[in-house]
Parts: C-alpha cells; structure tokens; sequence
C-alpha cells in the first residue's frame, strides 16, 4: 500500500450537499478498503503457514473474500485510473 490521502469528512459532506459528485473520494475509498483488506488478511495466511490455504479455514476464506473485493465493482486498477481522471481535471 504506497499511501493515504487524507479526506477531510466535513468539505466532503459539504461537496455531497450541493449535489457535486464525490467520485475521486468513492473510488479512492474502495481501493483502500480493498488494498487494506487483501494485505492483513495475506499477512494472516501468512502466519498460519500451510494451513492458511487449506479450503475451510477461516483465513484462507477470509483472503478469498478479501480479494474479491478488488474485483467486484471494478478492479482496483481502474478505480486508479478513475482518481487519475478526476486529479487532471
């Protein structure tokens, strides 16, 4: 995970409330969400060894889900590429 940009909560809300879109916000949102989800659920197969990809084991379902969540709703390289977008503009 290279970083965090800090969403200040309150001009975000402000932004919503005049009707302007959040869409660099959303995507910059599920990409951390998914990243941070994928790397401490990896860090746990990781720690159990062998046994953290057994099918049935509670991390190695816990990895699954966490890595389906890059891909689902579009991957996360195109939510990078939807911030990219949004930053030239």
């Amino acid at each position: 995970m290279a970083g965090i940009a800090a969403i200040d909560p309150l001009a975000l809300k402000a932004r919503l409330d005049r009707g302007e879109k959040a869409t660099m916000e959303s995507s910059m949102a599920k990409c951390f969400a998914g990243d941070a989800a994928v790397l401490h659920t990896q860090n746990a197969v990781q720690i159990h060894g062998g046994s953290g990809y057994i099918r049935g084991v509670t991390v190695e379902r816990l990895y699954r889900d966490a890595k389906i969540t890059q891909i689902y709703e579009g991957t996360n390289q195109i939510q990078r590429m939807i911030i990219a977008r949004e930053m030239l503009r």
